[in-house]
């Protein structure tokens, strides 16, 4: 037995304006990490992406100070941005002082470290029977 199509067809069409509705409803989450020496412009880069000033321009006149501690950072600015009523929650992972040694040898080391553990915790919150609240 067939039934009749509907006339707007069977609702494929339909499809990304249904997932836009969720989303739009609940809001979006971006985390992004920037790579780069000091003075690249990765501060400028995600302002300028997101059309606002998450993070103040840093002062590089005196990074060869901070040279002496030969360690990469990692610094996360989590912010909310809200734009004609659709939400995004944004972290942005830093990394200063990334590659401005004369020696950078093992300097990555860090990053991916950074990045295992927080794969890791994801995938701890995801095995409990709880996951509503999962920290992303």
């Amino acid at each position: 037995m067939s039934v009749p199509l509907p006339q707007g067809g069977i609702g494929i069409a339909n499809l990304p304006n249904q997932k836009h509705k969720i989303v739009a409803k609940k809001g979006a989450h971006f985390t992004v990490m920037v790579v780069g020496e000091s003075g690249l412009g990765k501060t400028t880069l995600i302002n300028t992406l997101f059309s606002t000033e998450l993070s103040a321009p840093k002062d590089y006149t005196r990074r060869h100070v901070k040279q002496l501690d030969k360690l990469t950072e990692v610094e996360i600015l989590k912010a909310e941005l809200e734009e004609k009523g659709f939400r995004v929650k944004l972290t942005v992972i830093d990394t200063p002082g990334f590659g401005d040694y004369v020696n950078n040898r093992d300097s990555w080391a860090p990053i991916v470290d950074f990045i295992d553990d927080q794969h890791e915790l994801y995938m701890r919150q995801e095995q409990q029977p709880q996951r509503e609240n999962k920290i992303d």
